[in-house]
């Protein structure tokens, strides 16, 4: 049975959904309340009410942080994403209840964030947030009618700009590294740009992993969660015979990619060479691309599940189509 009181000059509609909870919405008309309380109670005998009690009790820093401790810590980039999830949750917005996120709060945020932050960090934030929604909808069972993430429109990003390490650079940085305190630095180096093999996937490999004979190695627990076979180019095979063996059975002796970023960025002071490591992938693709190779022999070797993502990595020059067309008769 609905209930009707008026107070200030408003109605206030009451239905009761069990023993212990009810539901109630002010009008100005009483019949307006009327209407609303039977339109509650018809719901209420399909199982159709909408529920918005656990959305009204949690925030979202609540929800983000829950989300954190149950599924952040299963991924691979755990580290990465609790780092989002740290910095968001010192932001305004996360105070807000879940029902009173709203499509104009989450465009207030997204515009004031566009300030100081490019628009694709914007982007993976309001993504953030929209899997963090569904995880409660889902998971945990909190009711929302829809999931406001959904209805922001994305910005627009930059076009992707990826960066070769040409054939002159590359004799440099490899003699400086001669230099290093890391002996393993040039290796590294190499593993990239021959075998297109990812820092974190280096960091792993182990001397049992590799196949002298045959010249490959096995990459366990990659990016994509899947362990592959690649091939060792013969400098690459070179330079793994240089390095001592140590005694923890690690190919080099380096635990952490911090460790390599130290290295890379004090290569590049000395080389006056502004390039990011992962070029290094970038710089494989693309010379893979123009000697030759298949798309599926390069997606094998580099480990891209995506063939979207690979044309990102591939950069052939124009000079290079030109002379491709001097041979066609």
């Amino acid at each position: 049975m609905a209930s009707y009181r008026k107070r200030n000059g408003k109605w206030s509609a009451r239905v009761r959904l069990n023993k212990e909870r009810q539901i109630s919405k002010t009008f100005i008309l009483k019949e307006d309340a009327i209407k609303w309380a039977r339109e509650c109670e018809v719901k209420i005998q399909k199982g159709l009410i909408e529920d918005l009690n656990q959305a009204d009790h949690i925030t979202l820093k609540e929800l983000l942080q829950s989300y954190k401790k149950n599924e952040t810590i299963k991924k691979k980039g755990f580290k990465e994403e609790s780092y989002k999830i740290n910095k968001l949750c010192r932001q305004e917005i996360v105070n807000t209840k879940l029902s009173k996120l709203s499509v104009l709060k989450l465009r207030e945020f997204r515009d004031a964030w566009s300030l100081d932050h490019g628009p694709s960090t914007i982007n993976k934030y309001i993504t953030l947030i929209s899997m963090v929604i569904k995880y409660g909808q889902q998971t945990l069972g909190i009711y929302l009618p829809k999931n406001p993430c959904e209805f922001i429109k994305r910005l627009r990003e930059p076009e992707f700009k990826g960066e070769v390490i040409e054939p002159d650079e590359e004799k440099v940085l490899l003699e400086q590294a001669e230099y290093s305190k890391a002996k393993w630095l040039k290796l590294v180096i190499i593993l990239g740009l021959d075998c297109g093999i990812r820092r974190g996937e280096i960091l792993k490999i182990r001397r049992e992993d590799i196949d002298f004979n045959k010249h490959t190695v096995i990459l366990r627990e990659t990016k994509n969660g899947l362990s592959r076979r690649v091939g060792l180019s013969k400098r690459a095979m070179d330079e793994i015979n240089k390095l001592p063996i140590n005694i923890n059975g690690k190919l080099i002796n380096c635990e952490r990619g911090d460790t390599i970023d130290f290295y890379w960025q004090q290569l590049k002071k000395w080389t006056g060479i502004n390039k990011r490591f992962h070029s290094t992938r970038h710089t494989f693709a693309t010379r893979a691309s123009m000697n030759g190779w298949s798309i599926t022999e390069i997606s094998a070797q580099g480990g891209w599940k995506d063939l979207k993502v690979l044309k990102r990595y591939t950069h052939i020059s124009a000079e290079h189509l030109a002379k491709k067309l001097q041979i066609v008769k």
